[in-house]
């Protein structure tokens, strides 16, 4: 018995199928793959001791067991693959050492799981793409060590999840695509430094988020696609820096943002299709640097926007098409497009 009086470990010495006595409970000693074959004859699983198992993907995915396994010994996994996705268990596992475990993939992925995890070592984690996808689960993980982390994709995508993160050090994210599209998160993450991500494509679309990120620095960001799209997204973002970005499809379509974003420099931008597709954006951006653009597809369509554009360079769009359809509103001066038909 361990010194936190809950986790059972085995002797190092134990060989799979030993057995013996804990506070006169019998405890069987089992690895990967005995403990899959006890599982599939639905035994009880609060009797076995894991400390042999370094690998526990998916062992209850798409499962409606939901049965005590707080003693479990998780020390040495590895892996935590998808281990809970699609299930219904939803028990205290708050006293598990995963500090071994670096790969959290999907680990609660549409589950019903909503219990206490608040002090979990994460801290050799790399991996927590879609780790909270579709999924109820909402406690406060303020405190967890990401600093490992490199890959937040779709993290907590269409979840519940809306607590305190605003201290994670996510240094060392590079992608955080999708990570709250279509959730309910609208806290604080004003202090994030986001230098090493080079992938916010869907961050936050059709999302609640409205939060101050004026100060985060994007300079390494490449994709921007529907970034802000469908989103409640208001706030003043006028000078980040966007010069390395170079798409930009459908990032305020749909959305309520409409703030100055004028001095943005987007010489690299090549795309910019749907960018303001039925959005309230309404700002003065003629003094944008558009020259290497290829592609305008219905930038405008259904917007509210009407600002003088004829300054704009666009002698390398090809692709215009429906550029300002159903936007009665525009009377100022539009581009002049010479290599594509804006209708």
């Amino acid at each position: 018995l361990d010194t936190n009086g809950i986790t059972i470990k085995c002797d190092p010495s134990a060989n799979v199928g030993d057995t013996f006595k804990v506070n006169g409970v019998s405890y069987t000693v089992v690895d990967r793959t005995m403990l899959f074959e006890v599982i599939s004859q639905g035994a009880d699983l609060s009797n076995v001791c894991t400390s042999l198992v370094d690998d526990m993907t998916y062992l209850f995915n798409g499962s409606s067991f939901n049965e005590d396994i707080s003693s479990w010994d998780v020390s040495n996994v590895t892996n935590m693959e998808s281990m809970f996705s699609y299930s219904q268990f939803n028990r205290d596992i708050s006293a598990w050492d995963v500090s071994s475990v670096k790969n959290m993939y999907a680990m609660f992925e549409e589950s019903l799981f909503n219990q206490d995890i608040s002090d979990w070592d994460v801290s050799s984690v790399t991996d927590m793409r879609i780790m909270f996808w579709g999924s109820v689960f909402n406690q406060p993980i303020g405190d967890w060590d990401v600093y490992n982390v490199y890959d937040m994709d779709s993290m907590f995508i269409f979840s519940q999840f809306n607590q305190p993160i605003g201290d994670w050090d996510v240094g060392n994210v590079r992608n955080m695509r999708q990570m709250f599209f279509d959730s309910a998160f609208n806290q604080d993450i004003s202090a994030w430094n986001v230098s090493t991500v080079a992938n916010m494509e869907s961050m936050f679309t059709s999302s609640r988020f409205d939060q101050d990120i004026s100060s985060w620095d994007v300079s390494n960001v490449t994709s921007m696609d529907q970034m802000f799209a469908y989103s409640q997204f208001n706030r003043d973002i006028s000078i980040w820096d966007v010069r390395y970005v170079k798409s930009m499809d459908y990032m305020f379509a749909g959305s309520q943002f409409n703030q100055p974003i004028g001095s943005w420099d987007v010489r690299n931008v090549t795309s910019m299709v749907n960018m303001f597709w039925d959005s309230e954006f309404n700002q003065d951006i003629s003094a944008w640097d558009v020259s290497n653009v290829t592609s305008m597809n219905r930038m405008f369509t259904d917007s509210q926007f009407n600002q003088d554009l004829s300054g704009w360079n666009v002698d390398n769009v090809t692709s215009c098409f429906e550029f300002s359809i159903n936007a009665p509103q525009w009377v100022l001066p539009k581009p002049n497009f010479t290599n594509c038909d804006p209708n």
